[in-house]
């Protein structure tokens, strides 16, 4: 697959997918390709693995190149598998870049490094990501989560390191209406945004500032998050808000409980999730019976 064709594709609903686990806490590796055979014929565009929601900061090495390695035997053709790469520094983003494109992920997810946030400005993420793109076999996507990491990846940044050939999208995760505006205004058509606030959905997707949705509550309601785009793709508004009012019932009831609430849902769907790894928790007994609830609602006819 050419770069141009991957570039062409990156638009739609992907999971922000879980990394399902046993009862003991080791990888649920079956699970995880159960998960994506029940995914498939249900409109995606494709998966991120190792994502914040796929808890890629707690995994080991090994244990990261096994969920993608698992997952690339069970991702067909006509959808994209995504991997979060981004580590603290640019030599170890690098390195795993390049082992993951070896197992043939599509395109790499670079969260921003954040530990050292007072020495992190412009030019150092302008620095960072440069160099990742130019070593990188793969085209990357840049990746802002404020909620998690403590840092905005700045607009004017983003303008600047839309221009590099081998940096083809973002996932934004910031919320922020104004961010997507400013960043689309001044990005090549071709540049790719895909928001990942499943509130500030459809917004983003009915005023175009979004080619697409990462989301975690994907993992839950895929269907859900496929209609919705498919909606404001056919300008049909009130199936797009009627979309929209449903996700957010669901997302209210998991999102507080953050990746425990998700994994927690998908197991409600039937699905695999299992416990998030420690220091996260397992929701207790009254938020389990709310995400429960939830999903039975969302899941009745």
């Amino acid at each position: 697959m050419t770069d141009e064709h991957i570039t062409s594709r990156l638009h739609g609903i992907m999971p922000a997918a879980v990394t399902p686990a046993r009862a003991d806490g080791e990888l649920d590796l079956e699970g995880l390709a159960a998960n994506v055979r029940a995914w498939r014929g249900l409109g995606l565009r494709g998966y991120l693995v190792l994502g914040s929601t796929g808890e890629l900061p707690l995994l080991s090495e090994l244990e990261r190149m096994l969920v993608v390695e698992v997952t690339r035997r069970e991702v067909p053709d006509d959808q994209l598998l995504i991997v979060g790469t981004g580590l603290q520094s640019t030599r170890a983003t690098v390195e795993f870049t390049r082992r993951v494109a070896d197992v043939g992920a599509d395109a790499a997810l670079v969260v921003t490094p954040n530990y050292y946030i007072s020495q992190l400005n412009v030019d150092a993420f302008v620095r960072h990501y440069t160099d990742v793109a130019d070593a990188s076999p793969i085209p990357v996507l840049l990746y802002s989560v404020p909620s998690l990491t403590g840092v905005t990846l700045p607009a004017e940044a983003i303008i600047e390191l839309a221009q590099h050939p081998n940096i083809v999208g973002i996932k934004d995760s910031s919320g922020s209406p104004r961010s997507l505006h400013t960043v689309r205004r001044h990005v090549p058509d071709d540049f790719a945004i895909f928001s990942g606030s499943a509130v500030y959905s459809l917004g983003a997707l009915a005023d175009g500032a979004a080619n697409g949705l990462i989301l975690a509550i994907a993992n839950v309601a895929p269907e859900l998050c496929v209609a919705l785009y498919r909606a404001v793709r056919e300008e049909n508004l009130k199936g797009a808000q009627d979309a929209h009012q449903r996700l957010m019932a669901l997302h209210e009831a998991v999102a507080p409980y953050g990746v425990g609430g998700i994994k927690a849902a998908v197991e409600a769907r039937g699905w695999h999730g299992g416990p998030p790894r420690a220091p996260l928790a397992v929701p207790d007994d009254r938020a389990l019976a709310t995400i429960c609830q939830a999903v039975a609602e969302f899941a009745a006819p």
